[in-house]
């Protein structure tokens, strides 16, 4: 398949899937217990902070699997990684693999089981995404970042996406990741398979 022919498709699936999620505020992420969020599903519109919350859910939950786990993170910028180097630093050596996408501004870290994907000149640089994949552990995290009227009335970045633990929309998104990038990411086990 064509690059452009996948990365509609990647787009096509986000845009049909918000729809089908209950709509939260930011508030109920903050106000949330984290052992809610765990099952719980819905699409949002976002702040950063609120991002980094759940995306740190999602990290904890694949480093305590006892189960090999995949962990899909874009940063959209490996600038924006340094915050979280010391993080990932720890976190990476538990997971199966770690797959990184971001525009390579800044160093690149030297991970054992890391695989980047170069997001220079590729719409995915919009997304930010954490997914977690593997045996008893599917949790979902995908979002685009608004640029349009929203962004320009706030100083902060925004994302508008989802959040599920639904182990089709991670296999979903995984599979269409494949498409878009044959070489570096591997098709992913069907969740029956796990």
């Amino acid at each position: 398949m064509q690059t452009q022919d996948a990365i509609s498709l990647f787009a096509q699936f986000f845009q049909k899937s918000l729809p089908l999620f209950p709509s939260r505020a930011e508030a109920a992420v903050f106000g949330s217990e984290l052992e809610k969020l765990k099952s719980d599903r819905f699409r949002y519109t976002l702040s950063v902070d609120a991002m980094i919350l759940i995306s740190h859910m999602i990290e904890d939950a694949a480093a305590q699997s006892q189960r090999p786990v995949q962990l899909h993170v874009c940063f959209q910028y490996l600038s924006r990684l340094q915050d979280q180097y010391e993080r990932y630093s720890g976190l990476t050596p538990k997971l199966e693999g770690l797959w990184l996408y971001a525009v390579s501004d800044d160093r690149l870290p030297n991970w054992k089981k890391m695989t980047f994907i170069d997001l220079a000149g590729h719409p995915f640089v919009d997304y930010w995404f954490v997914i977690a994949y593997g045996a008893g552990v599917s949790m979902t995290l995908l979002a685009e970042e608004k640029k349009t009227e929203l962004r320009q009335k706030i100083t902060e970045r925004v994302y508008e996406g989802l959040y599920t633990f639904d182990e089709q929309i991670a296999y979903k998104v995984l599979s269409l990741l494949h498409m878009n990038f044959p070489d570096k990411v591997p098709v992913p086990i069907p969740p029956e398979l796990l």
